[in-house]
C-alpha cells in the first residue's frame, strides 16, 4: 500500500509542468515526445468568481494549484482516468462546496476546461473559456 501511495504521489507531482497566469511567456513548453506519450490538461479560470476568490484544483486527490483571476493551469498527465476536484477559497457562503469531474486523458490529446461560477459553486465546463471571456465587461 505504501508503494502504491508513493507511486501515485510521484506520478501527480511529475505531471505539473506549467502554472502560469494568462499565458506567461517565460514558461517552457513540453517537448513533442512528452506530449506524444501523455495528455495535456488545461484549466482556465475566468473572472466571474470575483477578484478575491481563488480556485483550488486537485488532481487524483492531490492539490495541484490555486488559480486567481484569469489564470490558467497546464499539466501533462498520463493517459487514462483522472479525477479533477475544484473548490474556492475563501468560500463565499461560509463552507466550501467541491465539484468533482472525471476525465479520460488520451495519449497526445488535450483536455481543456473552464472553471465557472454556477449558482453556489465552481464548476468545470469543457472548452477554452474564450466564449465566457467575451461575455465579460471589464
Amino acid at each position: 500500500m505504501k508503494q502504491v501511495m508513493t507511486a501515485m504521489l510521484l506520478s501527480v507531482a511529475l505531471t505539473a509542468t506549467i502554472h502560469a497566469g494568462a499565458y506567461a511567456s517565460d514558461t517552457a513548453l513540453p517537448s513533442r515526445a512528452a506530449l506524444r506519450n501523455n495528455g495535456l490538461l488545461v484549466i482556465h479560470r475566468v473572472a466571474d468568481f470575483g477578484t478575491l476568490i481563488y480556485l483550488n484544483l486537485s488532481i487524483d486527490g492531490v492539490h495541484a494549484t490555486t488559480l486567481g483571476l484569469n489564470e490558467r493551469y497546464e499539466a501533462l498527465l498520463r493517459p487514462g482516468h483522472h479525477v479533477l476536484s475544484i473548490g474556492t477559497s475563501p468560500s463565499p457562503y461560509g463552507h466550501t462546496k467541491f465539484t468533482r469531474r472525471d476525465v479520460i486523458v488520451k495519449r497526445g490529446g488535450t483536455s481543456e476546461f473552464t472553471a465557472l461560477w454556477s449558482s453556489d459553486r465552481a464548476v468545470l465546463e469543457p472548452g477554452d473559456g474564450a466564449k465566457y471571456r467575451r461575455q465579460l465587461v471589464w
